[in-house]
């Protein structure tokens, strides 16, 4: 869940920089925003990966132990 916040916050930041470029500008920060927003999005890639993977182990899983039942 922390990953989800994180990732949201990113994208707050990274979407208010982009809409104020005199702040942006003076900031500093939005490079270094926008690699953290492209890490974590990198980042949430890879979990919902394996989050669809898992799925598929538990579902096959599954489905040998109903064959081996019947």
């Amino acid at each position: 869940m922390g990953n989800v916040l994180s990732l949201q916050l990113a994208r707050e930041r990274a979407w208010q920089s982009a809409s104020n470029p005199e702040t942006t500008e003076l900031d500093g920060r939005s490079a270094s925003n926008e690699r953290l927003l492209e890490r974590l999005e990198a980042e949430n890639a890879q979990l919902r990966r394996r989050v669809v993977e898992l799925a598929l182990q538990i579902q096959a899983l599954r489905d040998d132990a109903r064959a081996q039942t019947a």
